[in-house]
């Protein structure tokens, strides 16, 4: 399980091209949010992209009395200086009301918007959005990509620039998304990509080496998710065994120095991969950034 040495300038011919002119980013002035704004400033410096900063506050009469009139000033000023530190971006605010879910249609009302970047661990506002039912239902209801910022991820400068990208597979569902997004960010960044599986280790009554033989077997599968066109001569395809997949998967990520990781998630089912119900685990343990694909059936 080893990357190949250096980096390919063109790890994959006909790659799907990233495409991100509009990012969503939200924000409620934590420090984790700043870190969130960073790695949106660092792509969108790279994208040459719009950025949109978003602040949602609750509009329920309760809630609107702990946000006093005059405190929206002071939101507004907030807005301001964070916009303020996108120099030489295109760089707007928003300040949006609502529940959960009115805010998810407002973020979809805006021109079209290529990638939501959220911190998972903020002090208010967008963070009940990936807690519980709550984080199920952004990512039923939006189509494009969310890059989770974890409390495990560390700030970057503007010059972030994953080198090794590790897409987590189940490989019980439809992938072709997922798939041509992990390879659009590959290419964008002449990077490294790796898929990973994660199985249940042998056990009797199977042979012990049983994982001998199961090794190729769901490699093989792997590489089936890749295109004809790609050229594989720098994708890796990895294989590991154990009873819980999240924990295995961010050993990999840790051990890899991996810089970006990609999972899908069901639109109609809780947000979860082949880490049933616990998609929130890996975006709070894996110490780099989580970008999470809306799988398509």
């Amino acid at each position: 399980m080893e990357y190949a040495g250096g980096r390919s300038e063109m790890l994959l011919s006909a790659a799907p091209r990233l495409s991100l002119r509009n990012i969503v980013v939200a924000t409620d002035f934590s420090p984790a949010s700043e870190i969130a704004l960073g790695y949106a400033r660092a792509i969108a410096s790279r994208k040459v992209s719009r950025l949109t900063l978003l602040h949602a506050i609750p509009s329920d009469e309760q809630a609107k009395a702990r946000v006093p009139a005059e405190s929206l000033a002071e939101i507004e000023r907030k807005l301001r200086e964070e916009a303020d530190t996108c120099l030489g971006l295109e760089c707007h605010t928003r300040l949006v009301k609502g529940t959960t879910l009115e805010v998810v249609d407002q973020v979809l009302a805006l021109e079209h918007v290529d990638l939501i970047v959220v911190a998972s661990h903020g002090t208010r506002g967008f963070r009940r959005l990936l807690i519980g039912e709550a984080a199920e239902q952004v990512f039923r209801h939006v189509k494009c990509p969310v890059l989770v910022i974890g409390p495990a991820v560390g700030s970057k400068d503007g010059n972030w620039k994953p080198e090794r990208v590790l897409l987590a597979t189940d490989l019980e569902s439809e992938e072709k998304s997922t798939i041509e997004h992990a390879m659009a960010w590959t290419a964008e960044h002449h990077a490294e990509l790796a898929l990973l599986h994660v199985t249940l280790p042998a056990a009797a009554p199977f042979p012990e080496d049983t994982e001998a033989f199961l090794g190729p077997y769901f490699q093989s599968r792997l590489r089936k998710l890749i295109p004809s066109w790609a050229d594989l001569a720098h994708v890796h395809f990895w294989i590991e065994f154990g009873s819980d997949p999240v924990t295995e998967t961010v050993r990999v990520i840790n051990a890899k120095k991996i810089d970006l990781v990609v999972l899908s998630v069901h639109p109609k089912r809780p947000w979860t991969t082949h880490f049933p119900h616990d998609a929130q685990r890996m975006v709070a343990m894996a110490p780099c950034p989580v970008l999470v694909v809306q799988r398509k059936f």
